[in-house]
């Protein structure tokens, strides 16, 4: 696996690729006209910005702190967990 420090340095398309094969998706949300999605990878989230009105990827953000995956935790259905 890739670190934190070695994928920020990546090119965009390879970021893209990586998040592709290695990421495991958590949830997304939307903000404005934007959608955030979250992904962990290893010891550290991943989180892109995609525009749908444009319909590309605006940026791409890697990060250790949890406190930053904050804004996801209200789209986070554990219902089925209480069965």
């Amino acid at each position: 696996m890739i670190s934190i420090s070695d994928f920020q340095i990546l090119p965009f398309d390879k970021k893209c690729d990586f998040i592709t094969v290695f990421a495991d998706y958590i949830v997304y949300r939307t903000e404005s006209d934007k959608k955030f999605y979250l992904y962990h990878m290893e010891n550290y989230f991943v989180e892109v910005c995609y525009s749908p009105s444009q319909s590309k990827v605006l940026g791409i953000h890697a990060f250790k702190n949890s406190a930053l995956a904050e804004p996801y935790l209200g789209e986070i259905d554990i219902s089925d967990l209480f069965g």
